[in-house]
């Protein structure tokens, strides 16, 4: 199986990874929700803090920025649409380039959020088990009678496992074609078929083996799993950091 670490739990020690899963949500939350309104205060406070929780999490950067690398040609190809498509003045410097200068600014607002939202997907699905995502989703819509609290957080877990699994499996395909020399074939339609099908058939074989799974082993959504009480302790760093965003708030 092919490594990967991006949108991945990565097995560690540090801060975040003994954090409780609970107080990791609700950070992501209160965090991701600064992001909704773009404003380049909100961007470089996301931004700092991001830099810091990846030295904090003991990721191995490099081996994530080679997963994210793909990423980027998606970001610039947002970034260019921007430019060449949003009505404007063009760039002093750049006349004969039909690119906006209104485009320009927008195009570097949106591709900044965009990359501060990916980095902390990345980092919460590298320090949080799919079993914590489940279990604090469970705790926090336990005071909600009418929801079901349980079917949604399997739910969210197993969408987690499963697009990670779909990562796997696409970049174990792409290094068996690879491997024999299936690349270097010309027609577009013979690479869809010998990269998407495949992934298309394995997903669906998954699917297959978790629901047998969840049936022998008498799934139900009427028993509640066994969450622990939330320590008290691991309410200090979420005091400190909506205490930042309330700073933030005020200047920003």
């Amino acid at each position: 199986m092919a490594q990967r670490l991006v949108l991945h739990y990565f097995p560690g020690h540090s801060l975040l990874h003994r954090w409780d899963g609970r107080c990791k949500f609700l950070a992501l939350l209160m965090m991701t929700a600064t992001l909704l309104q773009v404003r380049v205060g909100w961007l470089v406070l996301n931004s700092i803090v991001l830099v810091v929780l990846f030295r904090v999490s003991g990721l191995p950067l490099k081996r994530l920025w080679g997963d994210v690398r793909g990423w980027i040609i998606f970001i610039s190809l947002l970034f260019l649409y921007h430019g060449f498509f949003t009505p404007g003045r063009r760039i002093d410097i750049l006349p004969w380039i039909p690119i906006s200068k209104e485009g320009t600014y927008f195009g570097s607002l949106t591709c900044w959020r965009l990359s501060v939202i990916l980095g902390y997907a990345v980092l919460f699905t590298a320090v949080t088990r799919p079993r914590e995502v489940r279990d604090s989703l469970v705790w926090l819509l336990e005071p909600i009678s009418f929801v079901p609290g349980r079917r949604i957080g399997l739910m969210v877990s197993l969408t987690l496992r499963f697009f990670s699994l779909i990562l796997d499996e696409a970049e174990e395909i792409r290094l068996a074609c690879r491997a024999r020399l299936g690349d270097q074939t010309k027609p577009l339609l013979r690479k869809l078929k010998t990269r998407v099908l495949p992934i298309v058939f394995r997903s669906f074989s998954r699917v297959e083996d978790v629901t047998f799974a969840l049936a022998a082993r008498g799934y139900r959504e009427d028993i509640q799993p066994n969450v622990i009480k939330l320590p008290l302790s691991h309410l200090i760093p979420l005091m400190f950091l909506l205490g930042v965003l309330v700073l933030g708030w005020k200047l920003f």
